[in-house]
Order: structure tokens, then C-alpha cells, then sequence
């Protein structure tokens, strides 16, 4: 749905969840594009999006999806077109479509073409849903998405904190950028998450490299579950007292902190 001006106002001089996958795809002119906005460039003019269909049909559907969303899953979202500004950092922000409270996790609704496999619609919108739960401080999101004139198909997407800590800092240095209006550093493409529904088995037969650590695996399997065992046991019969016990070919260590460490003597 379009925004109100109380949405807008509360967007204002904020990146948001929609304008983040430029600065993981790398794409130069949408990032010096988005530059320009919040450094409140004059000469810049926003596009106009009233004629263009996708944007408004995902829009109008929109109210539809969440409302089919809580008919078949049985409960009522929340915060439905609430702007959620970061706990960290005030400088970014998501409008949220709407929220699972069941879940604890934001929901974002996308009507696409229905002409792509799901996957690569998924990992499209990957940055997007990491910065939703990043703004929110959830662990997982839901995509509902609906595929030309199906049904809405829903995904949930786990938090991937390797990905959203190079997004985080991506987005921190652009903002440096825009504060210092200094033209920005492109960075290379970041590859998205494999949704699960993407994952495949693989047969590992015939890789040399695979049988050799599967057989290390199964030959050390119990004497590495011994071995964690004699460590607890070490350590939980060594005297609270002891600076330093040892004997039988080990000597146990205690450091200021206090941690024993295991060693041969």
C-alpha cells in the first residue's frame, strides 16, 4: 500500500528495508542514486510510480495477502504498517507489512510474476527480510509471496548473521557517506542465503576427499567422545584451590581468570 505521511515521516532521512539491496547487489547507480536522496540532493527528482503495474498491483494486493495469511494460519498480525526504527542505529528503519506474534517474526508480502522459480525470488528479497529482523531483533522472517494469480506461497527465512553483519556494516559506511555527503565506495555483489527450499542432497561418492574424512570421522568417533569426557572429568576433580595439578603425563593449569587448561607434561 502506499505510504502515509506519517509513514514518510518517520522514513525520513532513514535507509530502509527497500533500499538495502542495492548496497549487497552492488548496484552502482541505484546506490549513488540513494545517496543523492539522503543527502537530500535538489536536483534529484523521484521516480514516479504511479503508472508503473507491478509496483501497484503488489500494492492493492497487499491487504489481501496478510488477510489470507491469518485465515489459513488461524491468528491476527500485528503492527501491520508500523515503522520500526533500529534499537542501535536511528538511522535505519523498516515499515513492517505486518507481524507474526505467534512467530515473533515480521511478514513480507510480494506479488510477483509466477514466471521464476521460488529459490531466486527468495534470495531476491534477502536483504530486505535481514533488515526486517535486524530492525525488529527477530531471528527469522516470513516471505508471502504470490505467484502470478496462485495462492500466496509462504517461506520462512532464518537469520543469517554472517550475511546481515556485512550488510549492517555496508550500510553504516554508506551512511558515513551521506553524512560527510562524500560519493560513496561500490563494493562487490554479496551473495544471498540459499533458502532451504533451494537445498539439495548430494551424493558424495566418489570424492577422495570426502571418503578420507568420513573414515577419520567414524575411526575417532568415540575416542573424540572419550576425550571430551576425560577433559570434564579432569577438570571437575581438580581442588578448587589448585594453581597447578599434575601427574600420569598431564599437568592441569589454572590462569588468573581462573580457567583450568589441559596439557602433556
Amino acid at each position: 500500500m502506499a505510504l502515509t505521511q506519517d509513514q514518510m515521516i518517520a522514513r525520513e532521512g532513514k535507509l530502509t528495508a527497500s533500499r538495502v539491496a542495492a548496497l549487497m547487489g552492488g548496484d552502482k547507480e541505484e546506490i549513488l542514486s540513494l545517496w543523492r536522496e539522503l543527502c537530500g540532493d535538489p536536483q534529484l527528482v523521484a521516480p514516479d510510480l504511479d503508472d508503473v503495474w507491478p509496483v501497484q498491483l503488489g500494492a492493492t494486493t497487499e491487504k489481501l495477502n496478510l488477510d489470507w495469511y491469518e485465515r489459513k494460519n488461524a491468528r491476527v498480525l500485528t503492527r501491520r504498517g508500523e515503522v520500526v526504527v533500529h534499537p542501535d542505529y536511528p538511522w535505519a528503519a523498516a515499515t513492517l507489512d505486518g507481524f507474526d506474534p505467534i512467530l515473533n517474526a515480521p511478514v513480507e508480502t510480494k506479488h510477483v510474476g509466477g514466471f521464476e522459480k521460488f529459490d531466486v525470488i527468495v534470495q531476491r528479497y534477502m536483504p530486505q527480510m535481514h533488515w526486517q529482523m535486524e530492525c525488529t531483533k527477530t531471528t527469522s522472517c516470513i516471505l508471502s509471496a504470490i505467484e502470478g494469480a496462485r495462492q500466496p506461497r509462504t517461506e520462512v527465512i532464518s537469520f543469517n548473521k554472517e550475511y546481515a553483519d556485512e550488510m549492517m556494516s555496508r550500510a553504516h559506511k554508506f551512511m558515513v557517506h551521506v553524512w560527510n555527503m562524500t560519493p560513496p565506495v561500490i563494493l562487490d555483489p554479496v551473495a544471498a542465503p540459499v533458502p532451504v527450499s533451494a537445498m539439495r542432497e548430494y551424493n558424495m561418492t566418489g570424492s577422495n576427499e570426502f571418503a578420507s574424512f568420513a573414515s577419520n570421522w567414524l575411526q575417532h568417533k568415540t575416542a573424540a567422545k572419550l576425550f571430551d569426557e576425560a577433559v570434564s572429568g579432569l577438570k571437575e576433580i581438580t581442588p578448587n584451590d589448585a594453581k597447578r595439578a599434575y601427574g600420569y603425563g598431564i599437568s592441569i593449569d589454572r590462569n588468573k581468570a581462573g580457567s583450568l587448561r589441559i596439557k602433556p607434561l
